[in-house]
């Protein structure tokens, strides 16, 4: 067979022109666009449910390895009952740890500060940092952070000067001044007390009718004439925030109970320490020594020896041993626990003249826990 031009001209528009042969192109081109997407699909779950695995791993190795240690606390108290505690905590993981909250003895504490660097309160926008469930404290990796935990509730005061402005007079339409120290713009929508002065006495209180405050906008309006207003540019005006947190949820234990802490991360570990107060004993020897005076003379003196050798530590050691000593049923103070030593010779007493002695012992240990013999047995009496 001879093949011409015009014959081929033929076959392909017999071939455009058959719809059978089109169908089978497009479904063969079709079936190829679906086996890319099918493959296309397949990889991307292959690689989300990857990605997925990966993430769970990668976090869960995030909880085995964070690492905190409550390596000691500095309580300070009342004589009774612990007021404030400053717990120092070390991170021995090399990524950072938040804390959720902290539990002393049973109670949460709902709001606390912590130190900077430098000993300082954190701050943050020119107020004292708080901290919370919602505002977490950071552990900074292979560092340590001091958290300061108040039993008592926390209070917070700002204040910003708003200045006369030629914009507004008595006569005019309301002003309006944004607040820079607002304290949503610090600790979000708490609630707070809010007072306006004249900044030239300082004591004339601003009435509430003469101003308004928008909270959402972080904005004071001033009341011109118009409005009813009575105020003037001719001074600055002074306003004052105060802010009530709720610290500790609980009653602030005794001085003489142990300290259970307890702090839960964002991972939601759980790093403990029990905190033992260390326990004073104490007792009062009597001796005589002999003085020989410029004749040659020799005449016995009597003296008082406090000794708290025994005092015990049972989950670390005494750091610090501290007298008190009241004469004539307390009238008289020798010493204020400012007589330092585990075994002294206090000065000023005669035993066999004076009576009525009253000594008390105080004792710190390594973990700062403090414990007084007055506390724990009473205190030693000499009639």
């Amino acid at each position: 067979m001879i093949f011409s031009p015009e014959m081929a001209g033929n076959d392909i528009g017999s071939f455009v022109n058959n719809e059978r042969g089109v169908t089978v192109v497009f479904g063969t081109l079709l079936l190829i666009l679906v086996t890319i997407i099918a493959a296309t699909s397949v990889a991307f779950i292959i690689s989300t449910t990857e990605k997925q695995a990966m993430e769970i791993e990668s976090h869960k190795t995030a909880v085995e390895n964070e690492d905190l240690r409550i390596i000691s606390i500095e309580p300070v108290g009342d004589g009774s009952g612990w007021e404030s505690i400053d717990l120092k905590v070390l991170n021995l993981n090399i990524d950072d740890s938040y804390i959720s909250a902290i539990n002393i003895n049973g109670g949460y504490f709902l709001h606390f500060k912590a130190y900077d660097n430098d000993g300082n309160f954190d701050v943050y926008r020119d107020y004292p940092a708080i901290y919370s469930a919602n505002h977490r404290v950071v552990i900074p990796a292979t560092k340590s952070k001091t958290i300061h935990l108040n039993f008592s509730d926390i209070t917070v005061t700002g204040s910003e000067v708003i200045p006369a402005s030629s914009s507004w007079t008595n006569n005019s339409l309301d002003y309006t001044y944004t607040l820079e120290k607002h304290p949503w713009e610090s600790f979000g929508e708490v609630v707070y007390d809010h007072n306006v002065t004249f900044a030239s006495n300082g004591t004339k209180c601003i009435g509430s009718g003469n101003f308004s405050i928008d909270d959402e906008n972080r904005q004071i309006t001033f009341y011109g004439n118009s409005s009813g207003g009575s105020l003037t540019n001719t001074d600055d005006y002074n306003i004052s925030y105060g802010i009530d947190f709720t610290s500790y949820a609980g009653a602030a234990p005794s001085e003489d109970e142990p300290l259970k802490v307890e702090i839960i991360t964002s991972y939601i570990n759980v790093f403990r320490e029990l905190f033992t107060p260390p326990m004073p004993v104490a007792e009062v020897q009597f001796k005589v020594e002999y003085l020989q005076s410029a004749n040659g003379t020799q005449s016995p003196n009597s003296y008082l020896i406090l000794d708290a050798s025994d005092s015990i530590d049972t989950d670390g050691f005494i750091t610090s041993y501290k007298w008190a000593v009241w004469k004539d049923s307390g009238n008289v103070t020798l010493y204020d626990y400012d007589l330092s030593g585990m075994v002294v010779r206090p000065v000023g007493i005669d035993p066999y003249n004076d009576r009525n002695i009253t000594i008390d012992l105080e004792i710190t240990d390594d973990d700062g826990m403090t414990s007084r013999l007055s506390q724990v047995s009473g205190n030693l009496t000499i009639l």
